[in-house]
């Protein structure tokens, strides 16, 4: 029997959420069924090793050089690709005035693929999208947005121009679907909700495991896990912390996860003497065992679309508190499974404080989430109808 061959389009394999919900569906291909290929921008990344050896990855071996431009690949770019890289910088300019337009000119760097798919997805948006309709040849065509549209609309001079040439558009909750019709009317029988797919299993599995620095258990500890950046929180809940260190509230939080502007968080935090008090872990491949030995999650997130970190720390039942993000209600009901708070320093340090000293509050959340859990891995058949549709 043939198999059904599937390209699948990806920036990297770093820890964010994308990447990580990436190789998490692909890991749960029948790869007995399916000849996938994984097309990389990048060929760095934390996770690559997670993915499952059957998948054929694709790296073009110049791009990374021209999408993540420095002072060692712009000279590199002069000698063996001079065009490119006058093509790259002035992408970058016009990105300046319009993203969209940006995007459709980052994804002319990408060379065209000459293998022929019956089904091509891309799983990132914006110039993957654009290379996806313009350059890659398959019967099917499928694009992925994993934000609320309404906050992320950065692209939409572009994005209105090719989302009506996707065959199929999936989106990662309920309030992600809405949004994304309300802005594309014309497409809406195209648009499609397929949750990231967690596996309960692998992470309470991985969670167990031990760690060679592991959480301070001397003392009531915080963790978020994701981006360490102004939209991610980072800066308010730093605010918080110093509240809470006022009312001389014990603690430690701990953060996982790349750094955006190490300098700047390096001086707010002594700024705000809470060099003992927060620890900044960078990137781990495995960040589960942390989130087991943690007393309390916290995501200060401004804008989400369905969050992968929030669906893991559901999964090891921790006290939660999540800010009020537009899609937020997708995961969670307050003061039923998490304490849900205002964007602003004040209400995330006394929804902490309180849940820190609310024992039975914190119960109640623990019991509210293991009675929730449930094993989504079926999503994964609103992807195999399509792609069984074609032969």
């Amino acid at each position: 029997m043939n198999k059904i061959k599937i390209l699948f389009l990806l920036s990297n394999l770093e820890s964010g959420g994308v990447s990580k919900s990436a190789v998490t569906l692909l890991n749960n291909l029948d790869y007995e069924k399916y000849d996938v290929d994984l097309l990389l921008i990048s060929n760095n990344g934390i996770l690559k090793n997670d993915l499952n050896k059957s998948l054929n990855i694709i790296i073009f071996s110049e791009l990374d050089a021209i999408f993540h431009l420095n002072i060692k690949s712009l000279s590199k770019l002069l000698f063996i690709a001079p065009f490119r890289l006058f093509l790259r910088l002035f992408q970058i300019l016009i990105s300046l005035f319009d993203k969209g337009y940006g995007g459709i000119l980052l994804s002319k760097l990408i060379p065209k693929m000459n293998k022929k798919y019956d089904v091509a997805i891309d799983y990132q948006g914006q110039h993957l999208l654009y290379y996806l309709i313009d350059s890659v040849d398959a019967i099917k065509k499928i694009t992925f947005f994993h934000s609320d549209y309404e906050k992320w609309d950065y692209y939409y001079s572009a994005d209105k121009k090719y989302y009506p040439k996707a065959d199929h558009i999936f989106t990662v909750s309920p309030h992600c679907v809405q949004s994304l019709k309300k802005r594309f009317p014309s497409e809406s029988n195209k648009i499609k909700l397929m949750e990231n797919i967690v596996s309960i299993d692998e992470i309470r599995l991985k969670s167990k495991l031990e760690v060679k620095d592991p959480l301070d258990a001397n003392v009531f500890s915080i963790l978020t896990i994701g981006h360490v950046c102004k939209a991610k929180g980072t800066d308010f809940a730093i605010d918080a912390m110093s509240i809470l260190k006022l009312k001389n509230i014990k603690f430690k939080w701990y953060f996982i996860g790349a750094i955006d502007n190490p300098e700047h968080y390096s001086q707010k935090v002594k700024g705000n003497d809470l060099i003992n008090e927060i620890t900044f872990m960078g990137l781990k491949s495995n960040p589960y065992p942390y989130l087991n030995q943690t007393d309390m999650f916290v995501l200060p997130s401004q804008f989400e679309g369905k969050s992968i970190a929030l669906d893991e720390a559901k999964i090891v039942c921790k006290p939660i508190v999540v800010t009020n993000f537009s899609t937020v209600n997708d995961q969670f009901t307050n003061r039923v499974n998490a304490s849900i708070c205002e964007m602003n320093a004040k209400d995330l340090a006394d929804k902490i404080e309180e849940l820190m000293i609310n024992e039975k509050l914190r119960g109640k959340y623990i019991s509210a989430l293991e009675s929730e859990l449930s094993d989504n891995r079926s999503e994964i058949k609103k992807l195999e109808a399509i792609f069984n549709s074609v032969k």
